[in-house]
Parts: structure tokens; C-alpha cells; sequence
């Protein structure tokens, strides 16, 4: 299949001046009105009236600047969903203020690798059912085309979802929706390509713990995580072994099962884009039952869910540093769960909400002991999530550090917020809102991974709903609850020596983070 994607270099630099002069279109709001009553005077021209001043429209200070209430309004998504087949749904989210498209596909399809040996292909795979080429498109040529055109295409693959995007000018979609099935559909896995990737991999195998950040963040992992294969770490070994052959075997199907859901936005009419994407689809998965071998054996497994270790205590990794990385961590909740609200309002009080929290008062600004130092609840559908409370400290200061946090804890857990936190904490988290939907490519985005998730369409909605009904007690009994130090693990990345004071501890051993089992 050939394609003509001649583009004259004036239209190139008439779009590149569009993108520059454009910006995000304005959220929904309801500002409340106020009104202001207006006097106004006649005057004879022949009376002795003397002319007063006009009033200011400044006020005298700023602190007396009046602004209207205001009020957001979440995109809604029933609005822009549409249904192309019987598992084949998405959003479109039109914009046509600039030529440009944006498309992007996941196929939900939970899977993990049977064997270890198989982890480092799967991974590889990936990236490279787009960067290898195929479907008689070599990757150079891919490349050059893409390029010529100012266009680009992308794959992943997670464990619970595949998925590809695309974007282009709107005159050149039709086009790049048939390249991409072309080339995903029957992947090529180009050597070069293979090779680079690989080099890429073992790159950063090499350098997985170059920093104290990556090693605490792999500590935290493997003192919290129960052996899983969806933890499983692929060594430089597994990676120089991963042949084109693998990358193949691991492809097979990786676009052919399961729902699919779509986000489509920018310059396209929605009525149009809808034949046009019943025709793709239809096509799409004819030329996926082309390209799949029936009788392959399928290397994957049903991912089952993370579970905890649950064993509190203090864990650490001997590296000879200045600043001692410190995370504590206990297990949360998996949403939707009525926990989750509550648990947010008390966390941004205690350490998400920066330098108006607690943690960031006593330990930054009260105490010098740390440039940041934050609280964070984990936030998934998938698993059970985790609440953390992180910071850097002088390794000289970690005893205190700790021992502050402690204390700023417990007094949050008895006293609970007063009513300016608690208030402040739900206007923040709500204001924040409006940030997930700031371009139509977000918007789309957001409701179609929030579909995939499970999502109501009254989310966005029920949010503000439930931030707003927190309560003090609430709060405290969150804090008390998750954010209890006697059930957290505590994970530190400093010095052996220099931590005499906090004993007992455990030494882990850096060469013994990674999990094969």
C-alpha cells in the first residue's frame, strides 16, 4: 500500500504559527453575578453646583478586592461518547481551531508473562511494534514518513492494557489511520531497531540505582510487595538474550482481544468521525485474524493482584550519602471506596497540600530538617494502594526527623483540623478539578481510561459532592486509621553507620532488591 503525504513546507509553517498563537479553551464556569447599584445626578448648567470627585474603582488595599463565588462544572461523558460496535466504544472531543488530530486506542487485555525469561521481551515488545515497522513498511521508511509529514504513532503494552496513538493534521488522518493498522498489525520487529532498543534497556539496567531515589523507590517496593510475577525485574542477561523471534511470540494478539475504548479529539466533525472509525475498526480487527497464528500458544497469565508483605519495621540500604531518603508506607484502599474522600481532605492537611500542610510547618519551616517533606494516598482501581510519607533529611537529623513526624501525626489523629484547614483543604482539592480537563485532549482521555476503569458518568460530579460532605471526625479517624506510624514499613537510604540511633533495623542488601521469584 503506498501513501501520499507530499505536504507543501508553507502549510508545515502556517501550522507551527498556529500552535503558537493557540491556547486551551476556557473551562465551564458559573460565576455568581453580583450586581452594583449606579446614582447619577443632572445637573443645571446655570446652578452653583459644586463638582464632586469621582469615586475610585481600585480599591484602597488589595485585601479588598471582592471576587465573584466560583462555581466549576466537569465535562459530562455522555456528551461525547459514542459506540461504534458492541465492545468498541469512545469519546470525541471536536476542536477546530487548529488542523490538528489526536487519536489514541486501548485494547483492554490483563496480562502477564508466564516466565521470567519472558519479562525482558515483553517489555522490549512494546515500544517496538511501532519502531520496528511492518506490514511492508520498513522503519526507516516509517520514520521518513512520519517525519515528512510532521506526524508521529506510538504503541505500549501495560498489563492491563495495549494501546497505540496518533497524531496529525486533520487533512492527513484518513491516511494515518491506515498506516497504523498496516504496520500494528503485523509488526516486523526491524534488527536495528532491536538492537538500539536493547542497548537502551540495558542502559538502564545499568543505571537503575545511580541515584538514592531509585534505590529507596525499589527498597519501598520490595519490603511492602509480595513476590508477584507483574513485579517480576528483568536482568542485562534476559535482555541480550530477547531474540526477534521472542519480540513475535509475545506480539501475537497483543491487538486482537478484549474491549476497546478510544479518545478522539481536535479538528474532526463527530458524525463524520463515526463512519470513519466503524470503518477502521472493521478492518482493523479483519486484518488482526489475518495476521494471528490460531495455533499459538499464548506465553501469558491472568495478572493477579498485588498483596502485602505487612511486616512494620525500619529497612535499610547501606550507601554512604549526606541526605538520608527516607519513605514510610502502609497499605490503603482500592477505589471506588468511601475511605478514599476522607482519606484525601486529611492527607493534603497533613502533608499534601505543600507549604500550607503540617508536615511541611514543623519540619520545613519550623525546624529546618528538610527542603521538602510531603504525605501522599495512593490512588487506584486496580489494586490496593499505598499512603506514604517521604522526605530527605541530613543523615544526622533522621532520628529527629522521624520522632517530629511522629508527633505532628498523632497530634493530627487526636485534635483532628480546625475549621480553616478543613475548608481550605476541600477548596483546593476541588479548584483543582478543572486542571484534568484543560484541552479536548484531555477531556477525551480522562473519560476514556475512565471508562476503562469503571468510572460512573457521575464521577466528576460525586467528587465535589463528597469532598465537600468531609468532616472533622472523618478526618481523624482517617489519620488515626492510615497514617498510623506502629503499622508503617519504614524505608531509608543512607549510611549504616551513622543510624545507631534508631535501632532495630534491617540491612537489605542493594543487589537483593529486585524480584525473580
Amino acid at each position: 500500500m503506498k501513501f501520499d503525504f507530499k505536504v507543501l513546507f508553507s502549510t508545515a509553517v502556517s501550522a507551527l504559527a498556529l500552535v503558537a498563537c493557540s491556547g486551551s479553551p476556557e473551562p465551564q464556569t458559573e460565576p455568581v453575578q453580583e450586581t452594583s447599584a449606579v446614582s447619577s445626578s443632572s445637573q443645571d448648567s446655570t446652578a452653583a453646583v459644586p463638582v464632586q470627585e469621582p469615586k475610585s474603582a481600585l480599591p484602597a488595599s488589595y485585601k479588598d478586592i471582592q471576587f465573584p463565588e466560583y462555581k466549576y462544572v466537569a465535562p459530562y461523558p455522555k456528551d461525547y461518547r459514542v459506540e461504534i460496535a458492541p465492545g468498541i466504544s469512545g469519546y470525541i472531543v471536536s476542536d477546530r481551531s487548529l488542523p490538528l488530530v489526536n487519536f489514541s486506542v486501548y485494547f483492554e487485555q490483563p496480562r502477564t508473562p508466564l516466565a521470567l525469561k519472558d519479562e525482558a521481551a515483553t517489555s522490549m515488545m512494546g515500544g517496538l511494534l511501532r519502531r520496528g515497522g511492518g506490514g511492508g513498511v520498513s522503519a526507516k521508511a516509517l520514520d521518513d514518513s512520519l517525519e515528512f509529514i510532521s506526524a508521529g504513532i506510538s504503541s505500549s503494552v501495560g498489563t492491563f492494557t495495549a494501546s497505540f496513538d496518533i497524531d496529525c493534521l486533520s487533512k492527513d488522518f484518513n491516511n494515518m489511520l491506515a498506516l497504523s493498522k498496516q504496520v500494528l498489525t503485523a509488526p516486523a520487529f526491524d534488527k536495528d531497531q532491536v538492537e538500539i532498543v536493547r542497548a537502551n534497556y540495558l542502559t538502564a539496567y545499568d543505571r537503575r540505582y545511580d541515584t538514592p531515589a531509585k534505590v529507596l523507590s525499589a527498597l519501598r517496593s520490595k519490603v511492602n510487595y509480595a513476590p508477584n510475577p507483574r513485579l517480576w525485574d528483568a536482568n542485562a542477561d534476559d535482555y541480550k538474550k530477547v531474540k526477534v523471534a521472542d519480540l513475535k511470540r509475545m506480539a501475537q494478539g497483543v491487538y486482537a482481544n478484549g474491549r476497546i475504548v478510544f479518545a478522539l479529539s481536535g479538528d474532526v466533525d463527530k458524525d463524520s468521525a463515526v463512519v470513519m472509525l466503524k470503518e477502521f475498526f472493521e478492518s482493523w480487527n479483519a486484518s488482526v485474524a489475518k495476521n494471528v497464528k490460531k495455533d499459538a500458544k499464548n506465553p501469558f497469565q491472568e495478572p493477579t493482584p498485588l498483596t502485602f508483605v505487612r511486616k512494620p519495621g525500619i529497612y535499610v540500604v547501606d550507601k554512604d550519602i549526606s541526605q538520608a531518603n527516607i519513605s514510610m508506607n502502609q497499605p490503603f484502599v482500592r477505589r471506588p471506596h468511601p475511605d478514599y474522600y476522607p482519606a484525601a481532605v486529611a492527607n493534603f492537611i497533613l502533608g499534601g497540600g505543600s507549604f500550607t500542610s503540617r508536615l511541611m510547618n514543623r519540619v520545613r519551616s519550623d525546624e529546618g530538617l528538610a527542603y521538602s517533606v510531603y504525605s501522599s494516598v495512593g490512588n487506584d482501581y486496580r489494586d490496593t494502594a499505598m499512603v506514604t510519607i517521604a522526605l530527605q533529611t541530613k543523615v544526622e537529623s533522621v532520628e529527629f526527623a522521624l520522632k517530629l513526624i511522629r508527633e505532628v501525626v498523632n497530634e493530627f489523629a487526636e485534635q483532628g483540623p480546625t475549621e480553616e484547614e478543613l475548608s481550605q483543604a476541600k477548596k483546593s482539592l476541588i479548584e483543582s478539578l478543572p486542571s484534568l480537563f484543560d484541552s479536548p485532549e484531555s477531556i477525551a482521555l480522562v473519560f476514556a481510561k475512565g471508562e476503562l476503569l469503571g468510572k460512573t458518568d457521575e464521577h466528576y460530579l460525586d467528587y465535589v459532592k463528597e469532598i465537600n460532605a468531609v468532616t472533622v471526625d472523618q478526618v481523624k479517624a482517617m489519620v488515626k486509621k492510615y497514617f498510623d506510624m506502629d503499622k508503617m514499613t519504614t524505608s531509608i537510604v543512607a549510611p549504616v553507620s551513622k543510624l545507631e540511633s534508631i535501632k532495630p533495623f534491617t540491612v537489605i542488601s542493594q543487589d537483593s532488591l529486585e524480584f525473580r521469584d
